[in-house]
């Protein structure tokens, strides 16, 4: 009798380091897994991944509706070894499908709906241990009572998120009440539009919450099915706010830090409680901490991959990334190397304003710095540049990386200084 073929499913898209973690998984435990890719039929922006090899089977359903989902993964159910998904929209897809695969490793469908509600995560951040978040406020509306309730409850600097948005989507800061007024018109406004071109029923809410001012950091973990986490490298970042932009994205990022041990292992610490607060299990885990004057704070928490990381963590400690995963909703353990290769950081480069782009000076002379490794540009020139927060992707992204930190730090600065974006003129 032949042997059943065995699958590994990924949701919305698999990437080329996925394929490659599952060629990797397959020679080193001898067995033959196959990938198989479910998408949403609502999503009308597909990327192109029909043409990728070593896909199985491409299979497509409506993910509002569950008989849907069931009947096209019915063939597959008993088959499917572990399941996965990239990038921050696909969770809320990712918990839609948990219900219809009971028998392998997976967080639960409410821990994933909460790690992708600022709201519910906020909540469930203080329940679990009140030192670890800001304090916050939630708000339905811009009328004077809720400012009232955020004056009392938040103070200034303050900073608004809409609740179940991803990334840097429409996140504003505000100084002062005449700032806090605009804002809040303008958010709800725009966040009324995004609802509607989305056929989100639910009544839009607001989190508000205190800017905690330090130093940014994020760091990935890999969490067991019984809620052990294995931390990989803290990674430092440099939003576009340090650097004069009225956005918070991120600019820099570097690993590994020049953090003592015990400071880390407290970061280590708070974001495990994260983890935890979430209720995570079998899962990649991405955190978001503050190291302010009363120690870390947890700006955010996703249950996935964390943005740049296969990359940084493979150049800086040998670490597969895609692969750790694999491990990890396999119910195996991941390996995390201890030995340092060498300090890697990634620069995102946003135009300093938004328009349609000219041309993008200097890539060509960063290619042939010593550090370099990698360009990817998002944006082609006739095409329009947005902030983050108004949904934009950045213009390019480098990637550095060197042994020695001060000539990594070199080349970033000669990076800075190479890099022009030019627009067209109004």
């Amino acid at each position: 009798m032949p042997k059943q073929k065995e699958y590994i499913l990924f949701i919305t898209s698999v990437s080329n380091k996925g394929i490659e973690a599952v060629n990797t998984y397959n020679k080193k435990k001898g067995t033959s897994y196959k990938i198989v890719v479910l998408r949403d039929k609502n999503k009308k922006s597909w990327d192109l991944i029909a043409k990728k090899k070593n896909i199985h089977a491409l299979l497509t359903c409506d993910f509002n509706k569950p008989h849907d989902i069931e009947k096209t993964l019915s063939p597959f159910k008993t088959t499917i070894k572990a399941a996965t998904f990239y990038g921050d929209g696909n969770a809320v897809l990712f918990a839609k499908i948990v219900p219809h695969l009971p028998y392998i490793n997976l967080p639960s469908a409410q821990s994933l709906e909460w790690s992708t509600d600022k709201i519910a995560m906020r909540q469930l951040f203080e329940a679990y241990d009140k030192t670890i978040t800001p304090s916050f406020t939630i708000v339905k509306d811009a009328e004077e009572k809720s400012i009232e309730k955020i004056i009392k409850k938040v103070g200034f600097p303050l900073v608004i998120k809409p609740a179940g948005l991803a990334a840097s989507l429409l996140v504003t800061m505000c100084y002062h009440e005449d700032e806090l007024r605009a804002s809040l018109k303008k958010v709800f406004k725009k966040i009324q539009k995004i609802y509607k071109e989305n056929n989100r029923t639910t009544v839009p809410k607001l989190l508000v919450e205190q800017f905690m001012e330090g130093e940014m950091y994020s760091i990935d973990a890999y969490v067991s099915r019984t809620g052990e986490v294995v931390f990989c490298p803290l990674v430092y970042v440099k939003t576009g706010k340090a650097i004069g932009f009225d956005d918070f994205f991120g600019y820099l990022r570097i690993t590994p830090t020049q953090l003592k041990p015990t400071t880390l292992q407290k970061a280590q610490v708070v974001a495990e409680k994260a983890i935890h607060a979430m209720n995570l299990r079998s899962t990649v885990a991405h955190i978001e901490l503050m190291r302010t004057e009363d120690g870390w704070k947890v700006i955010e928490l996703g249950p996935r991959i964390g943005g740049f990381r296969h990359e940084m963590y493979a150049l800086s400690f040998g670490i597969d990334h895609s692969l750790n995963d694999l491990y990890t909703r396999l119910g195996e353990k991941p390996f995390v190397g201890k030995k340092q290769k060498a300090f890697v950081a990634v620069l995102n480069f946003y135009a300093k304003k938004e328009g349609i782009l000219k041309n993008v000076v200097g890539l060509r002379k960063v290619k042939k710095l010593e550090s370099f490794q990698a360009i990817t540009q998002h944006i082609q020139t006739g095409q329009k540049c947005l902030y983050a927060k108004h949904g934009g992707k950045s213009v390019c992204n480098v990637t550095l990386s060197h042994k020695s930190r001060p000539k990594l730090l070199a080349d970033i600065r000669r990076t800075e200084q190479m890099i022009s974006i030019d627009l067209e003129e109004k």
